[in-house]
């Protein structure tokens, strides 16, 4: 019999890590076997995920394992870089899924990853409607010359402009053979919203707008646990696209 997936979740006590930690725990083959949040350190995940069963206790830190582990990590950049390192440090892969980062912690991680033979992942956006718009988007490009991206999340997200739209403009700026910061973003962070990404192109007489829109954070979960299922098939890489990692 095969052994689970052994899983450390950070960012156990958000909103987007509760939807992963709740489909870790409806998943035969991955076990959630830690659980990281400051905010709610010292409780069960069982008190703050409503309608799971788990005595896992939420740390402030890593766990100390005796067994190699997957962390995944929703959580910010600040304290997830070095989270990360230490994981990488243990042999474990890593799963990421915070945004955010410096061009040079990226560097880092993925030295670090190479270094160490682990696989790794750090995905702006782990939504398959996600994956689905940069083909699209990118595919566009070939037509049209100019274009604005309008992307809109919740008040608490820490980055602005997002990751995922950051990585949009840089696809854009490649095809079309010019500076990134020529792309025009506008990022709205108003209540009511969870994560909206909109590429609209213009040509004379016409507009093209690619769209995709997140109004539940579930449409996350099948994009982490895939990758999850899948890291350790990348050794020594820390990979960017989630089309490299998903099943079709």
């Amino acid at each position: 019999m095969t052994e689970p997936i052994r899983v450390v979740l950070a960012g156990a006590s958000g909103r987007t890590g509760r939807e992963v930690g709740k489909a870790i725990l409806e998943s035969s083959d991955i076990q959630l076997a830690g659980a990281i949040g400051h905010h709610q350190a010292g409780k069960s995940v069982d008190a703050i995920w409503p309608g799971v069963k788990s005595e896992i206790i939420i740390t402030v830190e890593l766990p100390h394992c005796d067994y190699p582990a997957v962390l995944v990590d929703f959580t910010e950049p600040e304290s997830a870089f070095w989270r990360v390192l230490e994981a990488i440090g243990r042999g474990w892969h890593v799963v990421i899924g915070t945004t955010g980062f410096t061009a040079d912690q990226r560097d880092a991680m993925a030295r670090q990853v190479a270094d160490h033979g682990v696989g790794g992942a750090l995905i702006a956006n782990f939504s398959l409607g996600a994956w689905l718009l940069e083909h699209l988007v990118q595919e566009a490009a070939q037509y049209f010359s100019e274009a604005e991206l309008v992307e809109a999340h919740h008040p608490h997200k820490r980055d602005r402009p997002s990751g995922t739209a950051k990585r949009l403009a840089a696809m854009l700026a490649r095809v079309w053979k010019k500076p990134q910061d020529e792309i025009p973003i506008h990022a709205m962070r108003l209540p009511g919203m969870v994560a909206h990404q909109a590429v609209v192109f213009g040509a004379p007489g016409q507009i093209l707008t690619v769209r995709h829109d997140v109004h539940d954070r579930s449409a996350y979960t099948a994009g982490v646990l895939q990758t999850i299922r899948r890291i350790d098939r990348f050794p020594g890489r820390l990979i960017q696209d989630l089309g490299e990692l998903v099943e079709r």
